[in-house]
């Protein structure tokens, strides 16, 4: 999964790989990153997304979420499993225990107390510390979390989005996607994106996508590729807003936005 762009037509292209394959997983430089939030996705997925990362860093309360998830995996995948590079947060829904176990398996433990943000910024902003320590560049990041649960939560997940682009936390330079059970979101900046769409996605009848605007009026969308495509049009709450999309069948979907908005799509065939 790679987004790349050209600045002087600020138009972005989108690959998204067949199910996330092995081969894709080692052609980019990534991290991941676990919420907390159950992890939900097929085991196998998560071995080659978890275990060919850059970086892997558990936050807060996705520690004991991670660290119950392996404990019931079968004993070879557990003894598979790297431990994670990083546990961060303000650590007031992890257990004493868990934190403990993972500080003896050498794990860098970083208690980030603040609470002017959520423990998910702030893990992307020690993300990018140890990045820049590292001399490591990332390509995206992939973040496991839930659309499900508390509202606030789900929409301050969204604020980080937003605070990540609005204030470079990763650079400029890399991708920040939210994965939730099957969903995949980003948002898309200003200007044209081009979405290449596998096959097993766009035949796949249940697969659906969403634009949506978030904070501020979208003045125009226009589209190709989708069922009900756009043309021009305003999206807004209160009024139009494109969810419960899905895609025509064509190989790509193009979209020319006027202002920043939420795309999210379904990914078939990733969880258990």
């Amino acid at each position: 999964m790679c987004g790349s762009s050209c600045a002087a037509t600020r138009c972005w292209k989108w690959d998204i790989p067949e199910r996330f394959s092995h081969r894709n997983f080692l052609s980019t430089n990534y991290a991941i990153m676990v919420l907390n939030r159950p992890v939900s996705q097929d085991k196998v997925f998560i071995e080659n997304l978890w275990n060919n990362a850059n970086v892997r860093i558990t936050v807060d309360g996705g520690t004991s979420k991670w660290d119950n998830y392996v404990r019931n995996l079968p004993h070879e995948m557990q003894t598979n499993m790297k431990r994670p590079d990083m546990v961060t947060g303000d650590f007031d829904s992890i257990t004493e225990d868990t934190l403990e176990k993972y500080k003896k398996q050498g794990c860098e433990i970083v208690h980030t107390p603040d609470q002017n943000h959520t423990d998910f910024t702030k893990a992307l902003m020690e993300l990018y510390t140890y990045c820049q320590s590292n001399e490591l560049l990332l390509d995206h990041v992939i973040v496991l979390g839930q659309a499900s649960g508390r509202l606030d939560q789900i929409l301050g997940n969204i604020q980080t989005l937003f605070l990540a682009k609005e204030q470079s936390l990763l650079g400029h330079s890399t991708g920040l996607y939210l994965l939730s059970d099957d969903a995949l979101s980003w948002l898309l900046n200003p200007g044209d994106h081009v979405i290449h769409v596998p096959e097993e996605i766009r035949n796949n009848k249940r697969v659906w996508c969403s634009l949506v605007p978030i904070g501020e009026t979208c003045d125009s969308v226009t589209t190709s590729g989708l069922k009900w495509n756009l043309d021009n049009c305003t999206l807004k709450f209160g009024s139009l807003v494109s969810t419960s999309n899905t895609f025509s069948g064509a190989e790509k979907v193009t979209i020319k936005c006027s202002h920043t908005i939420l795309w999210s799509m379904k990914i078939p065939g990733i969880l258990m």
